[in-house]
């Protein structure tokens, strides 16, 4: 597969929700997804008025115009929020402050702990308080979105970070020639030690002037924000980030894509000039996909996307993981299916090794957080413990997210610990499911019931169109049908529980 050209996928047609995919050889790699009418608040930047601080959680709960209060924990405080510090000194590498570094939509940045705070969160907030902060994470299941005063503004070569003490380069940045020369020939330079920043991976290869004059843009945004933040009286926002289509591409984007396919003209025409704006080496063709028949259909991924929704997901040769997630834990099982090998152990091996490497890319997919516990088939020998031990270790060093892994189990059981991204999976829809005693989500119903309603629009309206469902997909079908542009369509459903969600027969 990694000879394989990689392709960015950008289902932007149908208003319901955006889908951006990267795939190779048919199977997803990354994505991004957007709800219709409902954007992301990730990486924007509010005036918040602080409403109520919680000495026993050490956390305060900020207004910043959500419909939900925000939540901000004292070690996403700033020294600078103590009544006398201004939030708008740039930190220079003298300064002792929390290297906290915020969250950015950037696979290159990879968060720090910060320092403990020097003072109790009370005697640094007070109810009423006007506060910079940046959101970290969506909103999600009732919780309100994690904020931080740590602010970051992400450009193409480099992320400034003015709450930074100091200036550091991307760990993807692998060569120690390219790193040395960075490290000399421009963060030695005396523009660079003023303030802090993350050197991204698009910066290889890039001069001390082509920096330099990214940076003198990112310093006069971060200008413009606190004279924006002076005027205002919160809560109010100060910074949004791009559209939901660009921004996706502007995280997945790589040297090694070979086109970016769009099915919208609008959105391609916005992605095109956001990539113009790119060195040529890294400025893949964008290209129209104008047919009737839903893009993610024509490109053979609509299946693999709708698998990320199932609990059951297969593996090579029959073997299969389930997933079920929680609130906070999520419990990973590993079934050897129809894997035979020469003994127990052997096929116990195989299995394991099989679904280490879908159960890393499905963490990553779903974006599971919190604390995450595989149940691996139980193998004897120490040898194959460490083996698989060192492969699903090697497998968890592709995701962007901050992870903590620990060691398998004599009983087989591999546990980790992961932040989640806000990246993955439709969370925004989901909801308990009355269909399965609230064991599950109907999300997968969501999903199969937009994939029906891609297809019948794509189908025309010349004849009566026959379409066998599964019955918690109808539900949602039914009521988004009414969103459907042929006024004349004769439908008729039939529900078949044997379908699954996103599963559908169209005749």
């Amino acid at each position: 597969m990694g000879d394989s050209p990689r392709l960015l996928a950008i289902n932007a047609r149908d208003r319901e929700e955006l889908r951006v995919v990267l795939t190779c050889a048919g199977q997803v790699e990354d994505l991004r997804w957007s709800q219709g009418g409902k954007i992301s608040q990730v990486g924007d930047i509010y005036l918040g008025v602080v409403n109520k601080v919680e000495s026993s959680l050490d956390a305060a709960f900020i207004d910043f115009g959500g419909k939900r209060a925000g939540f901000l924990h004292s070690g996403n405080l700033h020294a600078s929020c103590v009544p006398g510090c201004d939030p708008f000194k740039l930190a220079s590498t003298t300064t002792r402050v929390p290297e906290k570094l915020a969250a950015v939509s950037d696979e290159d940045v990879v968060a720090a702990e910060p320092d403990s705070q020097t003072l109790p969160i009370a005697e640094m907030l007070e109810p009423g308080q006007k506060l910079i902060v940046q959101v970290q994470r969506d909103s999600v299941r009732g919780k309100g979105a994690t904020l931080s005063s740590f602010i970051s503004l992400p450009g193409r070569r480099l992320v400034l970070m003015p709450s930074l003490g100091r200036a550091a380069i991307s760990r993807r940045i692998d060569d120690s020639d390219e790193r040395r020369r960075l490290r000399d020939e421009v963060l030695s330079a005396d523009a660079f030690q003023q303030c802090g920043m993350i050197l991204r991976t698009a910066a290889e290869g890039a001069s001390a002037d082509e920096l330099l004059s990214e940076l003198e843009l990112l310093l006069e945004e971060w200008k413009q924000l606190g004279q924006a933040a002076a005027k205002g009286d919160g809560p109010s926002c100060l910074r949004r980030e791009p559209t939901p289509a660009v921004r996706a591409v502007r995280d997945i984007l790589r040297r090694d894509l070979s086109e970016v396919v769009v099915d919208c003209p609008q959105v391609a025409k916005d992605i095109a000039a956001a990539i113009e704006e790119l060195p040529k080496d890294c400025r893949p063709p964008v290209r129209v996909y104008d047919k009737t028949r839903p893009l993610f259909e024509a490109l053979d991924i609509e299946r693999a996307w709708q698998l990320l929704f199932r609990a059951k997901v297969p593996v090579a040769r029959g073997a299969s993981i389930v997933i079920h997630e929680t609130e906070a834990l999520c419990a990973i099982d590993v079934n050897s299916g129809r894997i035979q090998g020469d003994s127990l152990e052997d096929t116990a091996l195989e299995a394991n090794l099989a679904a280490a490497e879908e159960i890393a890319r499905q963490i990553r997919l779903r974006d599971l957080g919190g604390i995450v516990v595989v149940d691996f088939i139980d193998m004897r020998q120490s040898e194959n413990r460490r083996q698989l031990n060192q492969r699903f270790s090697q497998l968890l060093r592709a995701d962007r997210a901050r992870l903590k892994l620990g060691g398998l189990s004599s009983f087989g059981l591999l546990s980790l610990t992961r932040r989640r991204m806000g990246t993955g999976l439709p969370r925004a829809i989901e909801r308990f499911c009355k269909g399965c005693g609230g064991s599950g989500t109907a999300a997968q119903h969501h999903a199969g019931a937009l994939r029906a309603l891609r297809l019948l629009r794509s189908a025309g309206t010349d004849r009566e169109l026959h379409l066998r469902i599964h019955p918690g997909a109808a539900v949602e079908l039914k009521g988004l049908l009414e969103d459907l542009p042929q006024p004349g369509l004769e439908l008729r459903l039939e529900e078949d529980s044997q379908l699954a969600p996103g599963d559908m027969v169209l005749r």
